[in-house]
């Protein structure tokens, strides 16, 4: 199945639900993370945090439900609301190719 870009944006079921998310990646490298977010069929490709109450993470997934599924091996699911909406336009600056915008809606 291809893969597809979705953003997420999630938030904590509970400030304690935070504070065990926090406690858990801590100490945790940037590398780390992202590794530890990574399936077969899901991985993080980005990851957005402030001191508001949403955050938001860039995913390359063949499902919604593979993201689902790689929060729950990490144990960061049932921490956390997530709304993932599939993108079927993804442009990046690190990644330029001069095609234009039906270009990129048009490809597989």
């Amino acid at each position: 199945m291809t893969r597809k870009h979705f953003m997420c944006t999630h938030t904590f079921v509970s400030q304690e639900a935070a504070k065990q998310f926090l406690d858990a990646t801590l100490e945790l490298t940037d590398r780390q993370i992202f590794e530890g977010l990574k399936t077969d069929r899901a991985e993080m490709l980005a990851h957005w945090r402030g001191e508001e109450e949403f955050f938001f993470c860039h995913w390359y997934a063949e499902t919604d439900d593979d993201i689902f599924a790689a929060l729950e091996g990490a144990g960061f699911n049932s921490l956390m609301h997530t709304l993932p909406n599939e993108m079927q336009l993804f442009l990046s600056a690190e990644t330029l190719t001069d095609k234009t915008t039906r270009d990129y809606l048009n490809q597989p």
